[in-house]
């Protein structure tokens, strides 16, 4: 691996994760538009973890007030549209988090072989990218967006943890499933984003997991090339935060009309590419 594939790969990764556009597929779409080699599991786990450690500490207060609260029943207060919002129990929180991430466990777990061949294809992730598309343009027409994060119910959340589900394939956003999702439970753009990164920690944690397991089993594991692997886990979490931090306040005043328009966009072109024989 390159300095300069280690380099794109992590800035791809870093910011691609948490805007509803899909890492995984852009990182298989770079990989194909470069021809570079795969990057190996240990570059992979690194880059995760480096965007996990993002949405950590830019959710820092939420999460220091949530690990609190479950051991002294307190309560969380989220900052939803710029404003302080109802406070909620630390423990529904908690228990929010768990039932609507357990979807994605069960589906990554039955997909992973898969997930790991063929589903890895160009054409595949124009397709995801086409459904990401298509799940965000019904989250904008059907979704009432009534509901903050506070009020939010295990039927609105778990809604979302369904909807994030279909972010194991490639292409499909976890990001913009998740919050597609949210909306379509009646949450708020706002809520419906905190939801999602609230989600990504159990997302990316076990996905990381995962991916450092098969680097341990790995026979070649002394012989990777650390330097380059610690740059990319710094270069997406400095990309990472800064991702979260621009989404925030863009999904304050804004639609998600400009991602729709993108992944679109994109899944054609690489259609049209590969039917070109590209």
């Amino acid at each position: 691996m390159s300095v300069e594939q280690a380099i794109v790969l992590a800035i791809v990764q870093g910011i691609t994760e948490f805007l509803p556009i899909s890492s995984s597929g852009h990182l298989v779409l770079s990989s194909w538009i470069f021809n570079w080699p795969d990057q190996g599991l240990v570059f992979d786990a690194a880059v995760h973890l480096g965007t996990l450690l993002a949405v950590l500490i830019y959710f820092r207060r939420t999460w220091i007030t949530l690990a609190r609260g479950c051991f002294d029943g307190g309560a969380v207060f989220l900052m939803e549209d710029g404003e302080t919002s109802p406070q909620i129990p630390a423990r529904k929180l908690l228990g929010l988090v768990v039932v609507a991430s357990i979807p994605i466990a069960i589906v990554g777990l039955l997909l992973r072989d898969e997930l790991q061949s063929s589903l890895r294809k160009p054409e595949a992730v124009a397709i995801s990218l086409l459904v990401t598309a298509a799940l965000l343009t019904l989250a904008e027409v059907v979704g009432a967006r009534s509901k903050r994060l506070a009020t939010a119910s295990a039927r609105d959340t778990t809604i979302a943890g369904i909807f994030q589900a279909a972010a194991v394939l490639p292409g499909i956003s976890r990001a913009g499933s998740t919050m597609a999702g949210g909306m379509l439970g009646n949450l708020t753009r706002d809520a419906a984003a905190r939801l999602s990164f609230l989600l990504a920690v159990p997302a990316i944690g076990g996905s990381a997991l995962f991916l450092i397991i098969d680097v341990i089993s790995d026979e070649g594991f002394a012989d990777r090339q650390w330097g380059l692997i610690l740059l990319g886990a710094v270069i997406s979490f400095v990309t990472g935060y800064l991702a979260i931090a621009w989404l925030m306040k863009v999904l304050r005043t804004r639609s998600f009309r400009p991602f729709i328009v993108y992944v679109a966009l994109l899944g054609v072109a690489v259609l049209i590419a590969r039917a070109a024989g590209a």
